[in-house]
């Protein structure tokens, strides 16, 4: 079912009465033009007050809120930074990276005047709840260039996030960002992407444990000793405090230029052996602001 929303001040949504299915009644809408969208005020005001909003799947009511939004059927997606590629550039990378699944790449309305952001709709074979919806992003997050920002596994937006529909501003006019899609292969699927990430073989904890207070050479490097700290706080997660235990970690992580998907498979894993483990959800959440800020900072420090 499609419910739309207009203007961000509000949560009530209005459903759709149509025959087509979800896919089929969004890839047939039809961009709108807003060339008087030429500044930041401009454009805010418009999300704030006009601007359509989408949402597609199954509500208890017409309420939007985390609670009534029971299942989805299309994942929305931004892609936030291009590490500099263009809106033609980034279509093109998305052609490539999904060549094999059903998509719709369009521009959207932010808060800035060059508000192309760029938005993508990939349709799923059945519709999924909020923890599928985790491992959706994971996997799609896997097939786009890994120095691109989205918010596929950030998880500070709520599950009930709305979508802003195509529009096209004065700068996405001016520079022809125009929609992209592939219409041709198959829905995503569900139940194979659940499938290939299958549990990984977990070390028990005394044995990563033992690894950590090991004893090392006595000239070992610094870089050694952030190691066997992290290990160690890795293998002991606290009851308590634990946003800021795993933010530290993370950074200590991030320090020693350890992949973002092998942090994750680590943090899991102390996660579910906590005493008072978090919901997967926000330790995603904080995986992904703690990333995010180090990135601000790196691009700042040079």
């Amino acid at each position: 079912m499609i419910y739309l929303q207009k203007g961000l001040k509000n949560s009530h949504l209005t459903k759709q009465s149509t025959e087509f299915s979800d896919w089929d009644w969004f890839k047939s809408y039809q961009p709108l033009e807003r060339t008087g969208i030429d500044s930041s005020d401009l454009a805010h005001s418009y999300k704030e007050n006009e601007a359509a909003f989408v949402l597609a799947g199954k509500m208890a009511t017409l309420t939007r809120n985390d609670t009534n939004l029971i299942k989805r059927s299309i994942l929305f997606f931004d892609i936030d930074g291009t590490d500099g590629d263009d809106y033609q550039t980034a279509v093109s990378s998305i052609q490539s990276a999904l060549a094999k699944i059903v998509y719709l790449v369009y521009p959207t309305v932010s808060n800035g005047y060059k508000g192309t952001r760029l938005r993508l709709a990939v349709p799923i074979d059945s519709t999924f709840d909020a923890m599928q919806r985790i491992q959706l992003g994971n996997y799609l997050r896997q097939l786009l260039p890994n120095n691109w920002q989205t918010d596929l596994t950030s998880y500070g937006s709520h599950w009930s996030q709305l979508a802003g529909l195509p529009v096209l501003n004065a700068y996405s006019m001016a520079h022809n960002c125009k929609l992209a899609m592939n219409d041709t292969k198959s829905f995503l699927s569900l139940a194979q992407i659940k499938s290939s990430q299958a549990p990984m073989i977990k070390p028990q904890p005394q044995e990563l444990k033992g690894l950590a207070e090991s004893k090392v050479r006595n000239n070992r490097q610094p870089w050694q000793d952030s190691v066997n700290q992290a290990l160690t706080k890795l293998v002991t997660p606290p009851g308590h405090g634990r946003h800021d235990f795993y933010s530290s970690l993370i950074g200590s992580f991030l320090f020693m230029q350890i992949d973002q998907h092998v942090i994750e498979t680590l943090l899991l894993w102390s996660n579910e052996h906590s005493d008072n483990p978090l919901p997967e959800s926000e330790l995603y959440r904080t995986i992904d602001s703690v990333s995010r800020t180090a990135a601000r900072k790196e691009r700042v420090n040079g």
